[in-house]
C-alpha cells in the first residue's frame, strides 16, 4: 500500500509537510516522478521548484542517499527490503483553481502539484491521511475511507483530485437521478443560497438528460470565494475547484452569471476531457509535454456548451445568453491570429505560449475561437437534423464511457456522419478548422438561419474605430489593426502625447513618445471603421431558434 500523510505545523510559512511511505524490494531502483504540469492546463508548471528538505529514510530511520536525475525526477537504490519513507516540504503559495494555498484559514491542495508518482507502482492503490486538527472542515474529491482519510484507485486518480481543509466551510447538497452533488464554499456568501442551488440543479439535470447518465455517484463543486478579483476553474473527474472574487460582487446578477457560466463549463468537463479524451492524453504523462491538436474539442466545445446549457436549462434567458455570446464574438473579432495559425496549430502550441497573449496575431484562442467554431458546427448539424449535443453523447458512448480515447479523425467522423449532405460541413472544416479563412461572414449567415443577426456598431472611441488604434488609459498603444494605415507608422508601446485631425484632409496628426524619442506621425484619412462593437439581435420569431435552444 502506498500512503501519503499530509500535515502543516506552521500555516504562516505556507509549507505543507508531506510523508510518503511504501514497501520496496532489496536493491530495488526507486524512481519518483513529480508532475511537471496538470490536467486542464497544457503548459509546464514545474512544481518541483516548490519542494525543499527532500530526504529518504529506511524502516529504521536511516537516511538513504538519492540523486536528482532530472528537474523533477528523483532516484535512489533501496539497500534492503522493507518500508521506505520519503519526507519533504511543499510550498503552497499560489491561489488559483489548479494550485495550492495555505493561510491561517485553510490548507488547500491539488495533489498533482505535490505528490510523486512512484514509477512502476502507478496502478497501486494510494491512501491519503491528513493531520490538520486546526482545520476540521474537510472535503476531497478522492474516495472517502473515514474522517481525514481518503483513497485513490491509482496515481492517475490521485493526480486528478484536490483537498480543502478549513476552519469554516459552507456546505449544501442537491440530487439529480443517482448522483449527489455537493456545493462547498470557502468565503463569504452574498447571494440567495436557494436560488444558486436551484440554478446548479437545473443545468446539472439538463446535462445529465442529454448525455444519458452522469459518470459518478458523487460530485463536488468546491468554490473559493475570494475577497479580491479572481476567475478560474479546473475540472476533476469527481468535482471541480472554482476560484472567484470578489465574493461580495456575487450580489450583482451580472457577476452571478459569470459564476454560473464557469460552473456549468466545468461540469461539462466531467464528460468532455475528464473522460472523453484524446488518446494522446489517456493516460496523462505528467513528466513531459503531451502535444494534441484537439483544443477545439477540449475547450472550444466545452466553452460553447457551458453557456448553451445555461440557456437550454432555463438558467439563462435568450437575451442573457446573447449578451455573453456578444462578448465572445467581440473578443474574437478584435484578433487576427486566424490569418496565421489554425486552431489545431494553436492547440499544439499551448505548451509554448497558449495562455499568454504572445506576439501580435500569431495564434487563436482555443476557448473563444473554439466556441465560435463549435457554434458553427452545431448550426450546420441542426440543418441536418442533428446537433452537437447528440454528437457529444455519441462521443461519450464510443470513447468516454469505455475510456478508450479518440483520435482527431474519430471526432470528425462523428460530425460528418451526422450530416446527410456533407458538402457544407466539409468546406467549414477545410476553411476554418484546417484553413486560414475569415469565419465571421459564414457564421453570420448561419446565425441568420436561426433568426439572429450580428450588427456592427461604430462606438464613440474615434481613435479606435476611425483609425484602428487601441490605447490603454495612459495613452500607450496596445494594438493596431493590421489593415489600418496606422499599422504602417505606429508601433505597439508608442505613447500618444497629442493628437488632432486636420479639418481639410482629415489627416490624423500624432505626437508620440517612442522609447524616449518624440516623433510626429501623420496618418491619412481612413474610409472604413475598425474594431466595431458587436450587437446580437433577433430578426423574427423563426422556429429554428426554438429548435436550437431545446
Amino acid at each position: 500500500m502506498i500512503h501519503y500523510k499530509i500535515s502543516c505545523s506552521n500555516p504562516a510559512s505556507q509549507f505543507v509537510e508531506v510523508e510518503l511511505t511504501f514497501q520496496n524490494h532489496a536493491n530495488e531502483q526507486v524512481l519518483l516522478q513529480l508532475p511537471a504540469w496538470r490536467a486542464g492546463r497544457y503548459q509546464l508548471a514545474n512544481y518541483a521548484q516548490n519542494i525543499r528538505r527532500f530526504q529518504v529514510k529506511d524502516s529504521k530511520g536511516n537516511l538513504i542517499p538519492f540523486q536528482k536525475l532530472t528537474k523533477d525526477r528523483w532516484g535512489f537504490q533501496a539497500p534492503s527490503r522493507g518500508d521506505l519513507k520519503i519526507q519533504y516540504e511543499f510550498w503552497a503559495g499560489k491561489m488559483d483553481a489548479g494550485s495550492a494555498w495555505i493561510d491561517d484559514q485553510q490548507v488547500y491542495l491539488n495533489f498533482v502539484n505535490c505528490c510523486f508518482e512512484i514509477l512502476g507502482k502507478s496502478e497501486e492503490e494510494i491512501e491519503v491521511t491528513i493531520h490538520l486538527p486546526d482545520f476540521s472542515q474537510q472535503v476531497s474529491t478522492l474516495l472517502p475511507i473515514e474522517e481525514s482519510k481518503w483513497k485513490a484507485r491509482d496515481y492517475q486518480m490521485l493526480a486528478d483530485s484536490t483537498l480543502l481543509a478549513a476552519k469554516e466551510l459552507t456546505h449544501w447538497t442537491y440530487e439529480v437521478d443517482a448522483t449527489q452533488f455537493h456545493l462547498w464554499i470557502h468565503g463569504e456568501v452574498h447571494f440567495d443560497p436557494k436560488l444558486l442551488i436551484d440554478r446548479f440543479k437545473a443545468f446539472s439535470k439538463k446535462l445529465i438528460k442529454d448525455f444519458g447518465e452522469f459518470p459518478e455517484t458523487e460530485y463536488h463543486f468546491i468554490l473559493q470565494l475570494l475577497p479580491y478579483t479572481h476567475y478560474h476553474g479546473v475540472e476533476h473527474r469527481r468535482g471541480t475547484v472554482i476560484t472567484f472574487g470578489p465574493a461580495a460582487s456575487l450580489s450583482d446578477p451580472d457577476q452571478m452569471e459569470e459564476l454560473l457560466g464557469i460552473s456549468c463549463h466545468e461540469l461539462y468537463h466531467a464528460w468532455n476531457v475528464c473522460r472523453i479524451r484524446p488518446k494522446e492524453l489517456l493516460p496523462y504523462d505528467f513528466s513531459k509535454e503531451t502535444y494534441s491538436q484537439a483544443g477545439l474539442i477540449l475547450e472550444g466545445v466545452t466553452t460553447y456548451m457551458g453557456d448553451l446549457y445555461l440557456l437550454k436549462s432555463g438558467v439563462y434567458d435568450l437575451p442573457t445568453y446573447l449578451k455573453h455570446l456578444e462578448k465572445i464574438i467581440s473578443r474574437e473579432s478584435s484578433h487576427f491570429g486566424w490569418k496565421n495559425y489554425t486552431i489545431q496549430e494553436s492547440s499544439h502550441d499551448l505548451w509554448l505560449d497558449g495562455y499568454v497573449p504572445g506576439i501580435p496575431d500569431r495564434k487563436v484562442n482555443i476557448y473563444t475561437r473554439g466556441a465560435l467554431l463549435a457554434f458553427g458546427i452545431d448550426l450546420i448539424l441542426l440543418k441536418n437534423g442533428s446537433s452537437l449535443s447528440k454528437v457529444m453523447k455519441k462521443a461519450w458512448e464510443n470513447f468516454g464511457k469505455p475510456q478508450i480515447g479518440y483520435e482527431w479523425q474519430d471526432f470528425e467522423s462523428l460530425i460528418f456522419g451526422a450530416c446527410s449532405n456533407t458538402s457544407e460541413i466539409t468546406k467549414f472544416f477545410s476553411d476554418f478548422v484546417y484553413g486560414y479563412q475569415d469565419l465571421f461572414p459564414v457564421l453570420n449567415t448561419l446565425l441568420s438561419d436561426i433568426g439572429l443577426e450580428v450588427k456592427e456598431i461604430k462606438g464613440e472611441n474615434k481613435l479606435l474605430h476611425s483609425w484602428g488604434i487601441r490605447v490603454d488609459s495612459a495613452g500607450i498603444v496596445t494594438q493596431l489593426h493590421p489593415e489600418s494605415k496606422a499599422y504602417l507608422s505606429l508601433m505597439r508601446q508608442d505613447k500618444i502625447l497629442t493628437s488632432y485631425e486636420s479639418p481639410g484632409d482629415q489627416t490624423l496628426h500624432l505626437e508620440v513618445d517612442r522609447l524616449g524619442r518624440t516623433l510626429e506621425v501623420h496618418i491619412p484619412e481612413e474610409i472604413r471603421y475598425f474594431f466595431p462593437e458587436i450587437k446580437l439581435e433577433m430578426t423574427g420569431t423563426d422556429s429554428s431558434i426554438e429548435k436550437w435552444m431545446k
